[in-house]
């Protein structure tokens, strides 16, 4: 019995030794294969070394959507009604679940992007993921993953359901908002749509958001060359891009009528027209409060350095 405790005890102490020194390889160090890239990225605490991919470097732009935007997966809205007819075609609404109790694609199923994966009676049958059109960057990742996980056949409705709306096809449910209102942006979702690279944010007579946009073109326009001047900045990114142009953001300060949303729509077809009437400064206000967010996040509680 005595040896049995020496045995116990030893056995705990060496443990804890092991513990101690895991907790203080550096962060570079340490496998991470199996963790969802959420845990990958974050900055650890405790008193495990830190990770120095701050939070804060989304800011420089770099980086791609996991994979980026794979060959095949975006399907254009006005091919929609043709992948409707086909056999078995599903519609996988990933939006939250009152948007899709409001208004949704007549037998969609509403699923979240990561929980598809679960549904492997699905493999086999020609998938289409829906969005609200203003965070397809995440669908097209999933696509992608999808696709290597043995789905044989999946896509992204381009736009998601703005798009969907714009190209007036019906929907079931009630209060459905008009492809005007579906396509305004709040200063997060432009900035999201600013770091995506197969998106294109045009600035087009906002000095003062071009300044807090650096990546996106700025186009100087006057009424009467406003739609030369937006085709042609589109049409340089889709032969510099050689791919896919995912959607098009028009950032413009004060109010901007339906009737030249529908005009800009025209234009950028068969690309989505995503639209920021905000203004700079709710531009602005946004960026200064995720900014003092990632610098609170990477310093994180004070602890000693390992070692």
């Amino acid at each position: 019995m005595h040896n049995r405790k020496i045995s116990l005890t030893l056995t705990v102490s060496f443990a804890a030794a092991l513990s101690a020194m895991l907790l203080c390889v550096p962060a570079s160090a340490q496998t991470d294969s199996g963790l969802p890239s959420i845990l990958r990225d974050m900055p650890q605490s405790g008193s495990m070394c830190k990770n120095e991919r701050l939070p804060g470097a989304a800011l420089s732009g770099s980086g791609r959507a996991d994979g980026g935007l794979e060959a095949g997966c975006a399907l254009p809205a006005s091919a929609a009604t043709a992948f409707l007819q086909k056999n078995g075609a599903t519609v996988i609404d990933t939006r939250h679940e009152s948007d899709f109790l409001q208004f949704h694609i007549a037998n969609a199923m509403s699923v979240d992007a990561a929980s598809i994966r679960l549904k492997t009676h699905l493999r086999d049958k020609p998938l289409l993921l829906v969005g609200d059109g203003k965070s397809d960057r995440e669908l097209y990742g999933a696509c992608g993953r999808l696709r290597a996980q043995g789905f044989k056949s999946v896509q992204v409705l381009m736009g998601g359901m703005a798009g969907y709306l714009a190209k007036e096809l019906p929907v079931s449910g009630h209060g459905a908002p008009d492809a005007f209102e579906s396509a305004q942006l709040d200063p997060a979702q432009l900035w999201a749509q600013s770091q995506f690279p197969e998106s294109l944010v045009v600035v087009m007579n906002s000095p003062a958001s071009a300044e807090l946009l650096p990546l996106a073109p700025r186009v100087s326009i006057s009424s009467d060359t406003a739609l030369r001047a937006l085709a042609g900045a589109v049409e340089r990114r889709r032969k510099e891009q050689k791919t896919v142009l995912a959607n098009v953001t028009v950032v413009v300060d004060g109010a901007m009528s339906e009737a030249t949303f529908r005009q800009y729509s025209q234009v950028v077809a068969p690309t989505p027209l995503l639209v920021y009437t905000g203004g700079a400064p709710a531009l602005k206000g946004f960026l200064r409060s995720q900014e003092a967010a990632w610098a609170a996040h990477a310093r994180g509680p004070k602890q000693p350095r390992c070692g």
